[in-house]
């Protein structure tokens, strides 16, 4: 999905799976859920949804990053 297909799927409220130009995994798997995010092996609901989710999309793509934080290689504290 592009990056404006993505952001329709947030707004629509209808289940999808994608993954965003930065690698962040999002999906929706039930009608009006929340929009999920693969974050170590799971999937966690994200901070933010619908309108707010489509704004931090768009920041983290205007400043390089994705919302997930990156994997640390698989070290354990």
């Amino acid at each position: 999905m592009t990056d404006q297909q993505i952001k329709e799927a947030i707004r629509s409220s209808l289940p999808f799976f994608a993954v965003t130009r930065r690698g962040d995994v999002l999906a929706r798997y039930v009608f009006m859920g929340p929009v999920l995010r693969w974050s170590w092996n799971q999937m966690i609901p994200t901070p933010l949804q619908d309108e707010d989710l489509v704004w931090l999309l768009q920041a983290a793509d205007e400043d390089g990053h994705a919302i997930t934080p990156p994997a640390e290689g698989g070290k354990k504290t």
